[in-house]
């Protein structure tokens, strides 16, 4: 004979408990739908930043590259002034030029801002001056 079938045993449902589920599924479903929202929101912001932060080390990394061109270019004319034995003054400018190039490379590197006119005109003049004050006193 074939062995029985048992039924299994379910606590019957009351209409007066279904109504409460009905409420808390529907807040469920509210508070699982902030959550989810606030997740995007949050999501959306990390991207966001992480795109600025991107663009922000492009630019950087751009930046820094054309300060290298420069510099590389008034290497490159100093070289040649100086292959040329070109006039004292032409080879002042072009020491001047590189020095300023590397100047700007170098606080670039370091993330110090880059020198206004103003001090840009004073760093080269200095060595200038200096280097004829060490003339002026090898002279005497």
């Amino acid at each position: 004979m074939p062995a029985r079938k048992r039924r299994k045993t379910t606590p019957a449902a009351t209409p007066a408990a279904a109504a409460p589920v009905t409420v808390d599924r529907q807040a469920a479903q509210r508070s699982a739908a902030e959550i989810f929202a606030e997740r995007q929101q949050a999501a959306k912001a990390t991207e966001r930043e992480a795109a600025r932060v991107r663009r922000e080390a492009q630019a950087r990394e751009d930046r820094r590259r054309e300060l290298t061109r420069a510099k590389d270019r008034a290497a490159d004319r100093l070289k040649e002034v100086r292959r040329r034995g070109a006039s004292g003054e032409a080879r002042a400018e072009a020491e001047a030029a590189y020095r300023a190039a590397l100047d700007a490379l170098i606080r670039d590197e370091q993330g110090l801002p880059p020198l206004t006119e103003e001090e840009a005109e004073v760093a080269t003049a200095a060595p200038q001056e200096i280097e004829g004050a060490e003339e002026a006193v090898e002279d005497r």
